[in-house]
């Protein structure tokens, strides 16, 4: 009973001393600019953080969803997904989909993020090649990082979709084109100031830029590769094939949930 009072106080005078650090900072002076970059980034490293979480969550979903047998090349697939990501987008990717350009794709600074950056710096101060995203006011090493990781998991829902049927090289090289070439473009029509962006769209939280171009390549992958081998009988009834983990799917539920709050907060960033 002690330990859960002194518990308590702990948590009390903590919450206390917060409130009233906040007030006396709106009080008495705003934040140096160096403090709201500081502030940002956190935010900004936090969310990316949470989303990068969500391939855990992805790996646990999908392989509990499936047959034993193929849970390690699930899990496999949904592990180098996002070093695959990492390098394409990374090399090509990001100068592609925020580079200045045109209408349809960025053209400065398209390889390994060498393009001029003076970042954190905005507006009418920013100068350098990626200008599309030169209105948040955070280090550019950390809005690569947020949005690789959208771009990774644009890659991982399509790993779900065609999962069971189809070979792990082949996604791998499905992965790095998606990720270096496709989303950077698509990406850059919204959020790169391309053409999209031009004629009044706006996407907050990736409901396009990222799921329906993962949702539209996942169409294509199975399109192409057909249904799971049994899934359905010569005279069209469904045969069911039911996942071999439980635990597994509640589990990876839970973790999408939770980095979901990552995602769509982070996205405004």
């Amino acid at each position: 009973m002690r330990y859960r009072h002194s518990l308590f106080m702990v948590l009390l005078a903590t919450v206390l001393t917060v409130v009233g650090t906040g007030r006396a900072w709106a009080q008495d002076a705003a934040p140096s600019f160096a403090t709201t970059v500081a502030l940002d980034t956190f935010w900004v490293l936090l969310a990316g953080a949470l989303v990068f979480f969500m391939n855990t969550g992805f790996g646990l979903l999908e392989s509990g969803l499936c047959r034993s047998k193929n849970a390690v090349n699930i899990l496999a697939k949904n592990f180098v997904v996002f070093a695959i990501s990492s390098l394409a987008f990374w090399f090509l990717g990001w100068g592609l989909m925020f580079g200045n350009g045109n209408g349809y794709f960025g053209a400065e600074g398209l390889l390994m993020l060498a393009g001029p950056d003076n970042s954190p710096a905005t507006g009418d101060a920013y100068s350098g090649a990626y200008s599309a995203i030169s209105w948040t006011g955070i280090p550019l090493e950390a809005k690569f990082f947020f949005q690789l990781v959208f771009a990774g998991t644009a890659a991982t829902i399509v790993s779900g979709a065609v999962a069971e049927r189809v070979k792990f090289i082949s996604f791998v090289a499905f992965a790095g084109v998606l990720t270096a070439i496709l989303y950077p473009i698509t990406g850059h029509w919204v959020w790169g100031g391309g053409w999209l962006a031009g004629a009044g769209m706006w996407d907050f939280a990736g409901s396009s830029v990222v799921h329906s171009v993962g949702g539209w390549a996942a169409l294509t992958g199975i399109l192409v590769l057909g249904p799971r081998i049994g899934k359905y009988t010569k005279d069209g009834r469904v045969h069911p094939i039911p996942g071999h983990n439980m635990t597994s799917i509640f589990t990876g539920c839970f973790i999408l949930w939770l980095g979901w709050f990552g995602f769509n907060p982070g996205s405004t960033m």
